[in-house]
């Protein structure tokens, strides 16, 4: 059993909270997990959807995650993630997950995962070992495909399954939704992408907020904010600066998250976001130098936000993410290197404050999910003769838990399904929902 000390009990416990929502969440940033993306990505669901709807977040974590403890609507628990990417998406310890559950005492009317490889163990550990039946979404900025994943064996198909459990699966561009289906495409059969065409939906990232350019610009300055992994070019990139280098040696590549020995190269570390954005900001220009596959780079939004211009690939996910008719756009290497030196020379004059404008995070997702009403539509039972009876116990004790609720009807197990007798009690006009009980008013 999980200690209760793994828990964090944040929240106001005097709080209606109508929606209880289980965040699981996809975690590679260890680092610095303020920084990583699903961590950015939630900090801005979690305020929108709690200015809309009385609900209530348990977040699993591998560890406190600081920026959470502002919400007093969140709940962190604290779960073992393996750090090696691969072991981490291989892992699911059901017997740990059901702790978190403790459906006899929980609720959970809405599970948003971020690891499609652990979806479908998630809805099976749910649906069959527990009387909940949440409903089930989900968000995904990667998939193991041939053209991210170096290794000798992925868990694409595990994902692919995780996927056809969710009622919407959110990826970061229409790029990315149309690679998964075409390398499904390789294992699965027409009826199965088809089913994905519908729940694959692109959910676009935002920005925080949008600035001014910098007036105090580092001349001569490249920011390079990305990992020094395969699929984001730095191998591609490294050669290629070091060809700029015999030709000037006036630029500076400032790196946040690698590391090159080069006389070129600065490794700049930012403790805080602020001050991250703040050096963004002074940048002459940044670069993306993806090959084959990108998910939505935040990276590079971050650099939009604060009027930093990027040189980017023509392709992939980047004509949806800042439009055709980008001026900075290459193709190949020499197109690369025309457009740096174009830069450096020239700064540049292009405003990207129009196009991080309609990145702010409220508007963009305010559109996932189809505005996300439907996901908040959870049907009840009707003609129940059991519901005038769960009414009347929560009446007569004014205030109940969900525990003693059940064991006064009996200890429902697994068989009776609590979910829609839930759902038909939120509608209740004198019956209000809070984290583990229920009150009559």
């Amino acid at each position: 059993m999980l200690d209760i000390t793994e828990f964090t009990e944040q929240y106001d416990a005097q709080a209606e909270y109508q929606y209880k929502m289980l965040v699981w969440g996809n975690y590679t940033f260890r680092d610095n997990l303020e920084a990583d993306s699903l961590v950015v990505v939630m900090k801005n669901v979690i305020p929108f959807l709690s200015a809309r709807y009385k609900i209530h977040f348990t977040v699993v974590v591998p560890e406190l995650i600081k920026s959470f403890g502002q919400f007093s609507n969140v709940e962190q628990v604290i779960f073992p993630f393996p750090t090696y990417c691969p072991q981490m998406r291989a892992h699911f310890d059901t017997v740990r997950f059901m702790d978190i559950l403790d459906w006899k005492r929980k609720d959970f009317d809405i599970v948003y995962s971020h690891v499609p490889e652990h979806t479908a163990q998630i809805a099976n550990c749910i649906y069959n070992n527990t009387h909940l039946q949440p409903k089930i979404i989900g968000y995904s900025h990667w998939f193991e495909v041939k053209e991210n994943a170096p290794y000798e064996k992925t868990l694409f198909d595990q994902a692919i399954l995780g996927t056809l459990e969710c009622e919407e699966l959110g990826v970061n561009s229409e790029w990315l939704k149309k690679l998964v289906i075409e390398r499904a495409a390789e294992h699965f059969n027409q009826n199965v992408c088809k089913e994905l065409d519908r729940i694959i939906q692109p959910h676009y990232l935002g920005v925080d907020t949008v600035r001014s350019r910098s007036t105090n610009i580092i001349p001569k300055s490249i920011i390079f904010n990305h990992r020094d992994s395969a699929y984001t070019g730095w191998s591609w990139f490294v050669p290629l600066m070091d060809k700029l280098w015999k030709k000037r040696q006036d630029f500076t590549v400032y790196t946040t998250l690698t590391q090159a020995d080069r006389w070129w190269n600065k490794r700049i570390d930012t403790p805080t976001r602020s001050e991250y954005l703040d050096l963004l900001g002074r940048m002459q220009f940044g670069v993306g130098c993806f090959q084959s596959y990108s998910a939505w780079s935040i990276s590079v939004t971050d650099g939009l936000s604060v009027n930093t211009p990027y040189v980017l690939p023509g392709d992939l996910c980047y004509p949806e993410m800042v439009g055709t008719n980008y001026p900075y756009f290459y193709y190949d290497d020499e197109e690369f290197l025309t457009l740096c030196n174009l830069l450096l020379d020239h700064p540049s004059p292009f405003d990207t404050s129009k196009i991080a404008q309609s990145m702010l995070w409220e508007n963009r997702i305010a559109t996932w999910f189809g505005g996300w009403d439907k996901i908040f539509d959870l049907p009840g039972v009707k003609n129940s003769e059991a519901l005038p009876r769960i009414e009347a116990l929560i009446k007569k004790h004014r205030s109940i838990t969900k525990f003693e609720l059940l064991k006064e009807l009996g200890n429902w197990g697994v068989q009776v399904k609590w979910t829609p007798y839930r759902n038909a009690l939120r509608r209740s006009p004198n019956i209000k929902l809070y984290k583990d009980r229920y009150e009559y008013v």
